[in-house]
């Protein structure tokens, strides 16, 4: 089988959790270009007839799916073509293994009108669910566990004592902003994200904060007097008025569903940021 029944496990900055599942039929690679595709339905949406397709980031146990430029079905059709045939051109296309993928983290996505989504799902899906499950615990194990963990420690607690030095470690950090426009507020405002990465390149946190900009000292102080922010935005984060520039500004962590400092980058100036390298100690 190529396809996968998995369920979402993203959820977004309010903490809404999306539960559905979804229909992998497959995942792929355009061996020219060597871009990743997976095509794909929500299980309860089948009779809507409409296929949803995107770009694809493989991490451990999950598929990460962005949306993709219609132009990139010049790609995607032909393989959908083929692979309801069975018939798949392994000089063009390469299926990818997604057997063990355990989860879908949904970003976004691209959609059409298709109806043979049930041919699709015949060919692909092994009809099964995939659920966590958690690991018989094993004492002797557990035990052996900790003792490595204490000798970790303990070799690691030495180390630094005698090289104070290594604390001292600059990291990577991207700054990332853009230009938005709230309409119902009818405000224009800046967004900022603040990146910070570990050793490993690997993402950190991110603090973003959104900066927006009045047009003059009425409309400034008719909002903020008017506590207007309760109306027009529903970030949890810490909301500051600056009267001498007419600003309001929001402060909030974001967390991210890509790893790699270079996923990150790519995908922020792809979405119209302007993003800043630079570092940071720690």
């Amino acid at each position: 089988m190529s396809g996968k029944v998995l369920k979402i496990s993203s959820n977004d900055l309010y903490g809404n959790v999306d539960d559905r599942r979804l229909s992998v039929f497959a995942a792929f690679n355009h061996l020219k270009y060597m871009n990743r595709y997976v095509i794909f339905a929500f299980t309860d949406e089948f009779n809507k007839k409409e296929l949803c397709y995107g770009s694809i980031h493989i991490k451990t146990n999950s598929i990460v799916i962005f949306n993709t430029d219609e132009a990139n079905l010049t790609f995607i059709e032909p393989f959908i073509e083929q692979y309801l045939t069975g018939n798949v051109d392994s000089k063009e296309y390469e299926i990818i293994d997604i057997s063990k993928m355990e989860k879908v983290e949904l970003v976004s996505y691209s959609k059409k009108e298709y109806d043979k989504l049930t041919e699709l799902d015949n060919i692909s899906i092994k009809k099964e669910i995939v659920t966590e499950t958690e690991e018989p615990k094993n004492k002797k194990g557990f035990l052996w566990f900790l003792l490595i963990i204490l000798i970790a420690l303990l070799i690691g607690v030495t180390y630094i004592y005698f090289n104070p030095s290594v604390l001292d470690v600059e990291l990577k950090e991207l700054v990332c902003t853009t230009n938005e426009y709230n309409d119902e507020a009818e405000i224009p405002y800046t967004k900022e994200k603040d990146i910070k990465f570990n050793k490993q390149d690997n993402f950190k946190k991110i603090d973003t904060t959104e900066t927006y900009k009045f047009k003059d000292d009425e409309t400034y102080f008719e909002f903020k007097n008017g506590e207007q922010e309760n109306i027009y935005f529903n970030v949890k984060g810490e909301y500051k008025y600056d009267d001498d520039n007419l600003e309001l500004k929001i402060f909030y962590e974001e967390d991210s569903v890509l790893e790699n400092y270079e996923d990150i980058k790519r995908y922020l100036e792809k979405e119209g940021y302007t993003c800043q390298e630079g570092t940071y100690y720690e």
